[in-house]
């Protein structure tokens, strides 16, 4: 996908939720981040699941995914233009990375759930936009090979979210990443040709993926 640069990011404006996340706790949190993916984004799931934590002291790599704030131009901060329309930058974490923690299973999960949200939301808009074109004198929706495809993502939001709740091995986390990227590309085929350009909302899939990049178990994390 080709975007134009843009110079300002937009800035999250929801109110911040602090997360408990003891194990105990897990679930609920996980559930709050999908809800905040679904109705405010992903930069505002993405500042529920750091806030409170030390990104530089626990990101797995040299740049982490963080929201937009006021001091983002500064050297330190690494741009991307889809990444721009969706509040998010990439801030550089110097010194020597730490190993894996309890911290970045946490962050991982949690991260999962905000893209399933995500992805939720972008799945209710496919089914307006289907439901809005016509094909043979009705809904595309109605199209039985259409529905099959809108089930599939269904039950592959379904799956991951309970896995993700299961997992807190960083690798397997990762794992569970690659497989949420390939979920958001079908979904993003749901919108045709208008799902791949940098004006559509679709773009924060791709956006999404970048963000587990940096903080998942995947090997080259945050390079």
């Amino acid at each position: 996908m080709n975007a134009a640069p843009t110079n300002t990011a937009p800035m999250n404006t929801a109110p911040m939720t602090v997360l408990n996340t003891a194990d105990t706790a897990l679930p609920a949190a996980a559930r709050e981040c999908e809800r905040i993916g679904r109705t405010a984004g992903l930069a505002a799931g993405l500042a529920a699941v750091l806030v409170g934590r030390d990104v530089a002291a626990i990101a797995p790599g040299r740049y982490a995914a963080v929201p937009a704030a006021p001091d983002t131009e500064s050297p330190g901060v690494r741009r991307h233009s889809l990444a721009d329309r969706e509040g998010i930058v990439f801030a550089e974490c110097q010194g020597e990375r730490p190993p894996a923690s309890t911290d970045l299973a946490e962050i991982g999960a949690l991260l999962a759930a905000v893209r399933l949200g995500v992805m939720r939301h972008l799945l209710d808009l496919a089914v307006a936009h289907l439901s809005e074109r016509d094909s043979g004198g009705e809904p595309l929706i109605r199209k039985q090979l259409v529905t099959g495809a809108v089930a599939d993502v269904i039950a592959g939001v379904e799956l991951l979210r309970e896995q993700a709740l299961a997992q807190r091995d960083p690798v397997a986390l990762g794992d569970l990443h690659t497989r949420i990227d390939d979920l958001g590309w079908q979904t993003a085929k749901l919108f045709g040709a208008s799902g791949y350009i940098a004006d559509h909302p679709a773009r924060a899939l791709y956006v999404s993926a970048l963000c587990a990049n940096t903080w998942s178990g995947r090997e080259g994390a945050g390079e």
